[in-house]
């Protein structure tokens, strides 16, 4: 009789072990791995910072491991393919990536959807259309938001300037499209178009360049927070902050203070907080294999001095 009973504990242990591990087996206890690979790791830049602070928020949130990885500088494209494939290697569930360029980064990215693993982009796409999902700015739109504020508020004999981040990356091409589009008969007005490689200090020397060889610009747009931050401390050294009238993109603290002081006239802000968050959260959808869309815009708005303290705008500019 001991014995029938010890062969039934034994076969209900046998039955409970067995179930577990199919659970396991199926993805349903196990914790998901989530790789996010970013353009750039810099603690002076707000945008990144609150993206990663974003992905972690939502990592939290749903009981993920996620791992973040990213070179030191946005045009360091090779420097990124090797973290790609150091993250393959690592055989997460999914990888969430910001390409660094829109034409070298698809040949590393292809990697990772033949390696079985969902790819999700996040803030930039590739010239081959690729991955579960997009999360991003309406990079088009927000450089619309930007030309409709010079249309709306300069003369027709303006003079344009616009200082971009790094040349042929999506944002970058978006953001000038957007820019042009919203500018409409004025686009013939853009007198010069530089690029800093998402640089501050280059950002600071081509646009005095820029200014040196057409001092007739009187009207400056920034393209990201490198480019826009560099741009406006070009101006104050030059002394043109009452004759140069800017436009930045992004809101890190110090683009606050140059709207604050007037030194920027509007600056657009992009939600990378909203962005990080939606990013991994959707993630996290396509891996329980619900249906999420194919492009999911994370936002953008014009702020002005006079509407930057509005409580929905505080929340934007200080967002954590």
């Amino acid at each position: 009789m001991k014995r029938k009973k010890w062969i039934s504990i034994l076969l209900i242990f046998v039955l409970v072990s067995a179930i577990f591990f199919l659970v396991e087996r199926d993805g349903k206890t196990k914790e998901k791995n989530v790789v996010m690979i970013v353009k750039i790791i810099d603690s002076t830049n707000d945008f990144w910072t609150s993206t990663i602070k974003g992905a972690n928020m939502a990592a939290k949130e749903y009981g993920i491991s996620l791992t973040v990885l990213g070179p030191d500088a946005e045009t360091k494209y090779e420097e990124q393919g090797a973290m790609i494939q150091e993250a393959i290697a690592m055989k997460p569930d999914a990888i969430v990536l910001s390409p660094a360029s829109y034409t070298e980064t698809p040949e590393y990215a292809e990697k990772i959807e033949d390696a079985g693993i969902e790819l999700i982009l996040m803030d930039s796409v590739m010239e081959k259309e690729m991955g579960s999902c997009v999360v991003a700015t309406d990079n088009v739109d927000a450089g619309k938001k930007m030309g409709n504020y010079i249309v709306e508020n300069f003369s027709e004999d303006v003079n344009i300037g616009v200082v971009g981040h790094v040349q042929g990356s999506s944002t970058a091409i978006e953001r000038e499209e957007g820019l042009r589009a919203g500018l409409g008969d004025l686009a013939e007005n853009i007198v010069d178009t530089v690029f800093c490689d998402s640089d501050y200090r280059k950002a600071y020397k081509v646009t005095k360049e820029m200014l040196k060889a057409h001092p007739e610009i009187n009207v400056i747009a920034g393209l990201n927070e490198y480019s826009s931050v560099g741009a406006a401390r070009a101006v104050i050294a030059l002394g043109l902050e009452d004759e140069v009238h800017m436009i930045g993109f992004d809101s890190s603290l110090k683009e606050v203070e140059f709207l604050e002081s007037e030194v920027f006239e509007a600056i657009v802000v992009q939600k990378p907080l909203n962005m990080g968050y939606l990013a991994v959260e959707n993630t996290v959808r396509i891996l329980q294999k619900k249906d999420v869309p194919q492009y999911i815009d994370s936002g953008s708005v014009l702020i002005t001095k006079e509407t930057m303290y509005t409580p929905e705008n505080q929340k934007l500019l200080f967002p954590i």
